[in-house]
């Protein structure tokens, strides 16, 4: 599991803005975790101080028993991986090229065989295989979103031996995806949950956040404002206050949720 203990974070110094104050959170191991709340609440920057790649204020992070401050970077690098919503390349590299990326923590000169069969496979599981020597900029953005993917996926591959456990972070991954892609890359991360992996993933919209979440917090302002283990337990008070809109649950849905309709 992830630990998120006291943990606050300002930008310009002691006494600067404060983003995030005094947010303790436990994502679950082997989980679905969502962070949801409005622009500018702090989701993005939790889960920058959760990977390691912004040190807070206060507070700390330990990954299951060890302070994620405690890991050399290509050890962190091989532990956990990152996919953020959009990922700009300069360099016209093949999909395979960008791919390989993913494995740079685990060689030291040059990848071996089983590298590029990893490369291989994590191509395979979100169906880039046949674009695996085209140009990555050629790309469409729903499938350069996949490609992103694959390579977090053979960044921490766990699916052969999972005597090791990973986090997945995901930072708002599908926005601009079309229902298809946002759909497909929700269910490829949350199948890595049977493989010794938790999903820590920030997203927006709030109906695919219900039907994914298996643990859900909600920032608002800097401070975890909910926490629950069930979506249904999601009022509309809790989401008209926190995002400002009204909204109105549509049935029950079979398990219970239903679907929201938001309006101003």
């Amino acid at each position: 599991m992830v630990d998120v203990v006291g943990v606050t974070y300002r930008v310009g110094g002691p006494n600067g803005l404060r983003i995030l104050n005094d947010v303790t959170a436990r994502f679950d191991a082997c989980k679905f975790n969502v962070i949801l709340g409005p622009n500018g609440a702090g989701k993005s920057t939790l889960l920058k101080v959760a990977t390691g790649l912004l040190q807070p204020s206060a507070g700390a992070v330990r990954y299951g028993d060890r302070p994620v401050a405690a890991f050399r970077a290509d050890e962190l690098a091989r532990t956990r991986a990152v996919l953020s919503q959009h990922v700009e390349l300069a360099f016209p590299l093949p999909v395979e090229d960008v791919v390989l990326m993913g494995r740079y923590p685990h060689y030291r000169s040059a990848p071996t065989s089983r590298d590029r069969d990893i490369v291989s496979r994590s191509l395979e599981l979100v169906g880039m295989t046949d674009k695996r020597r085209q140009a990555y900029p050629t790309l469409s953005g729903g499938e350069q979103q996949k490609v992103q993917l694959a390579r977090v996926l053979a960044q921490i591959w766990n699916l052969d031996d999972a005597h090791e456990h990973k986090y997945l972070f995901l930072d708002e991954p599908t926005t601009s995806l079309d229902v298809h892609y946002q759909l497909h890359l929700l269910d490829v991360a949350r199948d890595l949950l049977a493989h010794n992996c938790t999903v820590v993933a920030v997203l927006h919209d709030l109906n695919v956040a219900f039907q994914y979440g298996q643990h859900i917090f909600v920032i608002d302002g800097g401070k975890l404002a909910y926490e629950t283990s069930r979506a249904s337990d999601i009022s509309a008070e809790l989401i008209e206050r926190v995002f400002r809109v009204r909204a109105t649950r549509i049935g029950d849905g079979a398990d219970g949720q239903g679907t929201w309709r938001f309006s101003l």
